[in-house]
């Protein structure tokens, strides 16, 4: 009995564990490992958010390029393009027989 006590007083916990964990799968294993590597990792300092200033946003928009919104309309309504074969298309599958 005494040599019992004595064994477990001075083994060490690495074999403790190696005794638990030896047998698993080796997929387990790096799991393992990979965890106890994240574990040692010093942490990634934090980055502070500052709030936006209007600073950030000086000189985005030029008034090079302002239009008044009569001009802004007129150039969206020419832009648009219509595909008259649409409207058959549409026409067909949606019109009651």
């Amino acid at each position: 009995m005494e040599g019992t006590a004595r064994k477990r007083t001075t083994r060490r916990p690495i074999t403790h564990y190696w005794g638990m964990l030896k047998d698993l799968d080796d997929s387990q294993k790096l799991q393992l490992v990979t965890m106890l590597v994240e574990s040692v990792k010093p942490a990634k300092p934090e980055v502070k958010k500052r709030k936006p200033n209007i600073d950030d946003y000086f000189g985005i928009w030029s008034d090079e390029e302002y239009m008044d919104a009569d001009e802004l309309v007129k150039e969206i309504h020419d832009a648009r393009c219509f595909n008259p074969k649409r409207d058959e298309f549409l026409e067909r599958f949606f019109t009651e027989p």
